[in-house]
C-alpha cells in the first residue's frame, strides 16, 4: 500500500470500501434478482461475504509485521492494542469462512451442531457476545475514532507519536472509512428505531455490508500502524 507523506496510510483508499457500497446499491437498483443472487448470495457464496475475509488478509499480514517493530511502540497498552486488533482480524475472517468449512465443505462437528444455531463450525452463531456486541464495539471505536479526529482538526491539536492513544485511536486518513461503517447500518436501525422500511436501493442486508466495511477499516488501521511505525524505525 502506498504511504501518503512516507507516514501514513492515503485517504485514497476510503474509496475501496465506498466504491463496494456503491456497486451493491446499483446492483439491487438495476436488478434485485441479481443483487441477491450475486452479491449478497446464499450462506457465504455471496460477492460481499466472499470478499471481507480477503479484506482482512493484508492487515493480518502488516499486523504481525508491526509486531516486530514491537520496539518502537512507546508504551506496553500501545503493543497489547496492537495484537489485538491483529487477532482480531484474525478471528473476524476466520469466523467469516466458518474456519474453512464454506472453503472445504465439511460436515460440522457435532459439538457446534449442539450450539450453534446455523450448524457452522463458527463462534458467533453461538452468542451474541462473540457476535453483535463485538461488531458493535469495533463500530463504536471506528465511529468515535473519526469524531475524535475531526475534533482535534477543529482545534488545531494533535496526539504525541509517544503516547499510547497515538496508536489506539484510528488516524485521520481512516476517519471516512470509520464513518462509512456507521452509516451502513442506518437502513437497519431507521426500520428498527422509526418503524420506516427504505425503499429500494437501501433494503440491502446490512449487516454483511458493514461486516465488509469493518473488515477494510481494520486493514486500514493496521496498514497505518505498519507505515507509521516503519516510519519511526527508519526502515
Amino acid at each position: 500500500m502506498k504511504s501518503h507523506s512516507n507516514e501514513d496510510l492515503s485517504p485514497l483508499w476510503f474509496w475501496l470500501p465506498m466504491g463496494f457500497v456503491l456497486l451493491q446499491l446499483a446492483v439491487r437498483y438495476v436488478s434485485p434478482e441479481a443483487h441477491d443472487l450475486y452479491i449478497q448470495g446464499q450462506k457465504e457464496t455471496g460477492l460481499v461475504e466472499l470478499l471481507t475475509p480477503l479484506a482482512l488478509l493484508p492487515g493480518i499480514v502488516l499486523g504481525l509485521r508491526s509486531l516486530r517493530l514491537w520496539q518502537h511502540l512507546p508504551t506496553f497498552p500501545s503493543r497489547a492494542w496492537v495484537a489485538m486488533v491483529t487477532l482480531g482480524a484474525f478471528y473476524m475472517a476466520g469466523e467469516e469462512i466458518s474456519w474453512g468449512q464454506w472453503l472445504f465443505y465439511w460436515d460440522t462437528p457435532e459439538v457446534f451442531v449442539r450450539i450453534n444455531d446455523q450448524n457452522e463450525t463458527n463462534l458467533h452463531n453461538t452468542s451474541a457476545w462473540l457476535d453483535q456486541k463485538p461488531r458493535l464495539l469495533l463500530e463504536l471505536w471506528a465511529l468515535i475514532g473519526a469524531i475524535r479526529i475531526w475534533v482535534l482538526d477543529a482545534r488545531g491539536r494533535k496526539t504525541d507519536p509517544g503516547t499510547t492513544a497515538y496508536w489506539f485511536w484510528p488516524s485521520r486518513p481512516l476517519a471516512w472509512t470509520g464513518l462509512l461503517s456507521a452509516l451502513v447500518m442506518m437502513p437497519e436501525r431507521v426500520r428498527d428505531w422509526w418503524g420506516i422500511r427504505l425503499p429500494s436501493p437501501f433494503d440491502i442486508r446490512v449487516t454483511e455490508t458493514q461486516e465488509l466495511v469493518l473488515g477494510f477499516f481494520l486493514t486500514f488501521f493496521l496498514a497505518s500502524v505498519w507505515l507509521r511505525l516503519r516510519s519511526r524505525s527508519g526502515g
